[in-house]
């Protein structure tokens, strides 16, 4: 049985969330605690600043076995708290791998469609694959997890369009000229939203880029980091009109670019104004060739994006129904694996008693053309049983033949 025990954003306060916060060596020792019980197969963790998942593979039946074992350990290890159980949310089988899917597609994050999970999870799947903690069962789970999330983003709207203020940002100017990365930018402002927007303008080949800071040491710094320029903010006044983007992200309650500081240059320019007050003069917008947006314009723009965002939730979720009927699939064949090789040896095993006493009652001391059509038969007969077991229990769902196909073959 696949089990999962879970705390989230959605359900926890960031309070008791980061008391089940584990580290890789606390990962690490779980592991080792677990491993001696019979029942215990595999384990992996997924631990980020909005959900600390467990996920178990265990041979105990019951899903309350399983929440009583978890808990149990989980308490002598990181004091599991009793009361904070109406915290936690607990699956098992295939509401893990739904769960799972909907995580690594970004359906259950803060931002919907976000991708910054995916590489999360694969992260910790790669600690703990690499250290040996997963059983085969969740290798395939989390591995069907990445494709479930590549098919959502790549054939579905789940990921169209600015999810922040910063990406936004960088979008619009990309729907605003055709060659966005040819143009020279300005960003005012070496805070975090500053910096996101010349994150996102470099991961989009933008290399024109140059920021400026009230405290030039902090501009140039990220500058270095990104290999653009950095320059003072006092020589703003004689530059501004270079740029094609202005960006302004600072906490000034002041005016930093004003109307006497911008020219007509003949040239189309965008200006973004992320600042709360402004810091940009809403005069310049009169200015021919200017476009003036505020923060205002860029929430609507991703109000926008995120109702496209939701329409694709139900294209997203028949995706994941798809890989979780596959995974599933795959889970039931599992459990014919050991009638398959009973059937297998059983056939065998009668083939070569009944060949080797025919071929000696007929005082027949070798012949391989009879040994040949004797194991052809055998194979042909272990197919056709292994196929019409598959169609008899619907690949292994059927439990309830499994019994009774099971003493038709004990020879």
């Amino acid at each position: 049985m696949i089990v999962l025990l879970g705390i989230s954003y959605k359900t926890g306060p960031i309070s008791v969330r980061e008391k089940y916060s584990l580290s890789e060596s606390e990962i690490s020792q779980l592991y080792a605690r677990l491993k001696p019980y019979k029942n215990f197969n595999g384990l992996a963790v997924i631990n980020t600043c909005n959900r600390q998942e467990l996920y178990l593979d265990s041979d105990l039946p019951t899903k309350e076995e399983n929440f009583d074992f978890l808990t149990r350990e989980l308490s002598k290890f990181i004091e599991y708290n009793p009361l904070h159980s109406q915290y936690f949310y607990f699956f098992t089988d295939g509401d893990v791998a739904e769960h799972l899917f909907k995580v690594v597609s970004g359906l259950e994050s803060m931002v919907l469609g976000e991708d910054q999970i995916v590489m999360q999870v694969k992260n910790a799947y790669k600690f703990c694959n690499s250290n040996g903690f997963l059983s085969p069962v969740l290798s395939r789970l989390f591995n069907k997890s990445f494709e479930a999330g590549n098919r959502v983003r790549t054939e579905t709207n789940i990921a169209h369009g600015a999810a922040s203020i910063s990406s936004a940002a960088v979008e619009i100017c990309f729907s605003k000229f055709k060659n966005t990365t040819e143009k020279n930018i300005l960003i005012i402002g070496a805070g975090q939203t500053g910096e996101l927007c010349l994150t996102n303008f470099a991961k989009k080949q933008c290399h024109n880029i140059t920021i400026t800071n009230r405290t030039y040491e902090k501009a140039a710094n990220i500058a270095e980091k990104f290999n653009v320029k950095a320059i003072k903010l006092k020589e703003i006044q004689q530059v501004i009109n270079n740029f094609d983007i202005v960006l302004a992200a600072t906490s000034s309650k002041n005016l930093i670019v004003t109307v006497n500081m911008i020219k007509p240059n003949g040239q189309k320019r965008i200006f973004e104004d992320l600042s709360v007050p402004r810091n940009i003069d809403e005069k310049i917008s009169n200015i021919q060739g200017i476009e003036l947006l505020a923060i205002d314009d860029l929430k609507n723009h991703i109000n926008a994006t995120e109702i496209k965002r939701h329409q694709a939730v139900d294209a997203a979720m028949k995706i994941i129904g798809e890989v979780k009927t596959d995974f599933s699939n795959w889970i039931s064949s599992r459990s014919l694996s050991p009638m398959f090789n009973q059937i297998k040896n059983n056939f065998e095993t009668v083939n070569s008693n009944e060949l080797s006493g025919f071929l000696k009652i007929n005082g027949i001391k070798n012949d391989s053309k009879i040994s040949e059509y004797a194991n052809h038969i055998t194979e042909k007969f272990i197919r056709l049983m292994i196929k019409n077991v598959k169609n008899i229990t619907d690949n292994g769902k059927r439990s309830e033949y499994l019994e009774l196909i099971d003493k038709l073959f004990e020879f």
